[in-house]
């Protein structure tokens, strides 16, 4: 109380109101989401609501709404406008932000024309300069399939089969069949098949025995929804099996049907395996020029190290800079305008400028990475996307699926998961080339790049993991070609030599391939 002796009332009570300013400014939000899951239907619209506990205005807050990874996002509101370039190509021109209650925190996704590929979890995501918060809303998607539709089938026993089919459910659906006096009994057979936008066809068969049965009716229900739909077919009077005179014939045209049918099997496999032992002559010449080819780029090897100092603080680099792994916890490091501060990732210290360079990186078994080149000046604040545009070329493990960074993210079929991919970057070409050093087997090629400037090796980690992503040492030397016994002779003499460059003739020697000797007339021995 000494501090306010001699001050008058009003300039006290301002000096309390001035001291209290930094604090309010100061005070953290919460992020809430609905408790429930939200429901909706399939081609209706949807609304995923969340809002900041107190209730602050989040005019000039980011809002993120994504799933699974923060960018490529579902919606992006910032600096007043919607970020239609970070938008995924999904969603875009059917999300869009509810900010009618925005000045008290309140803000919601609205989904047009609801999908079943929208069923799933979604992040929404605040943040104001370092601070930020999110919160999981389930969206839960539901579809009320057609009218079931019930075909009657007389076996020759007098057996009567029923077949109850409906499409256009979402989740799977399930079926009973029941009596007109309400007696339940189960399918002989079910199948639910999702069709080409997940929605469900489903079949379910039974066969009526009981001659006292007069009408069957065939429920389908969706669990989510609690509703069904039913219809009802009379069931005849069981007759004695028939026998027709046209099952003979029938029979007759099925036994020469077969007949000719395993005939062009016959002759179709035969000319399947005269083709295929063309094939294989020719795949195995093509096979060891590949070999030739990828030979050629590990003679560019480089020694390729981390950069510690544009690596995200979540990133534990090892003391041989070549490792690395990512964490959860948060590494105090110095603030510097190099260092990635959102993506997870890290830079080499090598940069390019010309020439060809070549390493490894060993990824084992681990998933969630991203590996590659990019240019040194790419942004590395924020989350601005991996794409060539914004200079990077790179491919990447994501779930369960290999993806290159391109615009519309290029899925890759691979016979296998790699387990150590090498990248080969010709400058001068304008080719970036990653292949499974598994068995040397291509898996993409960003091609006729115009490049500028320094580039730099890239690695990024999405998730954490027990075991590190590593840099793999320089070798001694390019390693020798293995000899195929009886391969088809390619050529007489296949000089390597480091690409974009010519070899003097005092190194074509050292460098000839070891597949086939070298004539005499060179001086082999």
């Amino acid at each position: 109380m000494t501090v306010f002796a001699n001050c008058g009332f009003p300039r006290c009570l301002l000096t309390l109101v001035l001291l209290q300013l930094p604090q309010l400014d100061s005070v953290p939000f919460d992020v809430i989401g609905p408790p429930e899951p939200v429901l909706a239907v399939v081609g209706e619209d949807a609304e995923l609501p969340c809002r900041l506990s107190p209730n602050v205005s989040a005019e000039s807050l980011e809002v993120r709404w994504f799933r699974g990874k923060v960018s490529p996002a579902v919606l992006v509101h910032r600096d007043g406008r919607e970020q239609e370039a970070e938008q995924m190509p999904e969603y875009r021109g059917r999300a869009t932000l509810v900010q009618d209650g925005i000045a008290e925190g309140h803000v919601a996704l609205r989904i047009r024309s609801v999908r079943v590929s929208d069923d799933g979890e979604y992040t929404c995501f605040f943040r104001e300069d370092g601070s930020s918060e999110e919160a999981l809303v389930r969206l839960k998607v539901a579809a009320l399939g057609s009218d079931p539709h019930i075909t009657m089938q007389v076996q020759e026993n007098g057996e009567i089969q029923l077949e109850c089919t409906s499409v256009g459910w979402y989740p799977e659906p399930q079926v009973q069949w029941r009596t007109s006096r309400g007696e339940k009994f189960p399918s002989t057979a079910e199948s639910r098949n999702p069709d080409g936008e997940g929605l469900f066809t489903v079949a379910a068969s039974v066969i009526i025995r009981d001659t006292s049965v007069k009408n069957v009716s065939c429920y389908i229900q969706n669990p989510l929804l609690g509703q069904e739909k039913e219809v009802e077919i009379p069931i005849p009077a069981s007759s004695l099996p028939r026998l027709t005179p046209w099952i003979a014939a029938v029979a007759v045209i099925l036994m020469v049907l077969g007949l000719l049918t395993i005939g062009s099997i016959f002759l179709t496999w035969r000319l399947y395996k005269e083709r295929s032992r063309d094939k294989n002559e020719f795949s195995a010449k093509e096979k060891l020029l590949e070999e030739l080819k990828w030979k050629k780029a590990t003679l560019h090897a480089v020694d390729v190290t981390l950069d510690p100092d544009t690596a995200h603080p979540h990133l534990f680099i090892y003391e041989d800079s070549k490792s690395f792994q990512l964490e959860d916890s948060h590494q105090k490091l110095p603030e510097k305008p190099e260092r990635f501060d959102s993506w997870p990732c890290v830079l080499g210290r090598e940069a390019f400028t010309s020439g060809g360079h070549y390493w490894e990186v060993e990824v084992g078994d681990r998933t969630d990475w991203a590996i590659g080149v990019c240019r040194e000046n790419v942004m590395r604040k924020g989350f601005d996307p991996m794409t060539p545009e914004n200079g990077f070329w790179a491919v990447e493990l994501y779930g369960n699926g290999y993806w290159a960074l391109t615009p519309l993210r290029t899925p890759l079929p691979l016979a296998g998961p790699p387990r150590r991919v090498g990248i080969f970057l010709d400058y001068e070409s304008g080719n970036i080339s990653f292949h499974s050093m598994n068995d040397g087997s291509h898996i993409y090629t960003f091609s006729s790049v115009s490049f500028s400037g320094p580039l730099r090796p890239f690695f990024c980690l999405w998730s954490c993991g027990k075991k590190p992503l590593t840099i793999c040492p320089v070798a001694d030397g390019p390693e020798g070609v293995t000899v195929i016994a009886n391969a088809p002779d390619i050529s007489k003499e296949i000089l390597l030599s480091p690409m974009g460059e010519d070899s003097a003739s005092g190194d074509a020697e050292s460098l000839h391939s070891k597949l086939i000797p070298t004539q005499p007339s060179q001086g082999a021995s």
